[in-house]
C-alpha cells in the first residue's frame, strides 16, 4: 500500500510522495515536470509546505513515482489505486485518445470525471486496479522542483558546459603553443574564441543574478482558507457539497450544502470556528466566508 504525504522508503531511501496530476493543470498555481515522456503537474505551494514539514526528505509526485516504476499503462481506459488499507480512498487514471485525466477515488466513487467519462457512465467496475508493493516502486531521477529551481539548475548546467568549453579551448591553445610557438596567429584565434566564450559566460551569470532578484521575499500563506475548506469537508463527509472556491485574498467563498441529516449541530461546530451559514431552502444550506489577506 502506497501512502501519500508521509515519509516512506523507496529503494532504501526515505522520501515523501505528494499529490500530482496528469493531463494538465486546473489553475495557474500548478507547474509541470517531465517524467518518462509524460508531464506531471503539481502545486508549488503544496510542495513548499511539504518540504517545510519534512525539510530533510526529498519530495516526489505520486503519479511521477508510478510512471518511473513502469506501473501504469496509458492505453487502458481506466486504472485506479488505493492509498489506504480500508480502500476508501485512492486515485484513478482515465485515458481517452491519448488524453489523460487523473482524479480522486472516494468510497468507490470516481470524483470529478471528465465529460466523456460521465457520458459513457464510467464506474470503478469498468476499471483495472493497479496492485503495487513497496518493492515494485522505483525513485524518479529528479524530485519535484519549483519553477525557479528548474531555471537555476538549467543556468548552472549551462555554466558548467561553458566552463568545460573554456577549459578545452585553453588546453588546445596551450598545446598549440607548446608544439610551435611560432604559430602566433593560431594562438590569437584561440584567445579570441576564449574571449567570446568568456563573454557568454559573463552574460549567463548576469542573467542568473537578474532572475534571483525577481524572487519573492515572502510567499503567500493560505493556511486559513485551506483550513476552512478542510473543516467543511471533514464535518460533512457523505453530504452533497458543491461550489466554486477561490484562495485569493479578500475573495468571498460560498459553498452549497444539500441533503444533510440533522445539520444543526454540525453547522454550530462551524460557527464556533467562525464559519457562517444560512438556510436557503428546506434542504439547502449556504456556507460563506471571506478569505483574509494572504500575506
Amino acid at each position: 500500500m502506497i501512502s501519500v504525504n508521509i515519509p516512506i522508503t523507496i529503494e532504501g531511501q526515505s522520501c515523501i510522495l505528494m499529490r500530482d496530476v496528469l493531463g494538465g493543470a486546473s489553475n495557474e498555481k500548478y507547474t509541470s515536470q517531465e517524467q518518462s515522456g509524460l508531464k506531471v503537474w503539481y502545486e508549488e505551494d503544496a510542495l513548499r509546505e511539504t518540504r517545510e514539514a519534512h525539510p530533510k526528505t526529498p519530495v516526489y509526485g505520486f503519479w511521477q513515482a508510478l510512471i518511473a516504476s513502469g506501473l501504469i499503462d496509458t492505453s487502458k481506459r481506466l486504472q485506479y489505486i488505493f492509498t489506504t488499507e480500508s480502500k476508501d480512498f485512492g486515485y484513478y487514471l482515465y485515458s481517452l485518445d491519448k488524453q489523460l485525466h487523473t482524479g480522486s477515488l472516494f468510497h468507490n466513487e470516481l470524483q470529478r470525471l471528465p465529460g466523456p467519462a460521465i457520458q459513457e457512465g464510467l464506474t470503478i467496475a469498468d476499471g483495472e486496479e493497479i496492485t503495487v508493493s513497496m518493492e515494485d516502486l522505483k525513485l524518479p531521477e529528479t524530485p519535484l522542483l519549483t519553477h525557479k529551481e528548474r531555471i537555476t539548475a538549467a543556468a548552472l548546467e549551462k555554466k558548467k558546459s561553458q566552463q568545460k568549453s573554456i577549459l578545452a579551448i585553453a588546453l588546445v591553445g596551450g598545446l598549440a603553443l607548446l608544439i610551435d610557438t611560432g604559430l602566433s596567429h593560431h594562438h590569437d584565434a584561440h584567445m579570441k574564441a576564449f574571449s567570446n566564450v568568456n563573454s557568454q559566460l559573463h552574460m549567463a551569470e548576469q542573467t542568473l543574478i537578474a532572475i534571483n532578484r525577481q524572487k519573492l521575499e515572502r510567499w503567500p500563506s493560505q493556511i486559513d482558507a485551506l483550513s476552512r475548506i478542510y473543516q467543511v469537508s471533514n464535518t460533512f463527509i457523505g453530504s452533497s457539497v458543491s461550489g466554486e472556491i477561490s484562495l485569493l485574498p479578500n475573495k468571498a467563498v460560498a459553498i452549497e450544502l444539500k441533503d444533510t441529516i440533522n445539520p444543526t449541530a454540525k453547522l454550530q461546530l462551524l460557527a464556533d470556528r467562525g464559519i457562517d451559514s444560512k438556510r436557503v431552502t428546506a434542504n439547502t444550506t449556504l456556507i460563506e466566508w471571506v478569505n483574509h489577506e494572504a500575506l
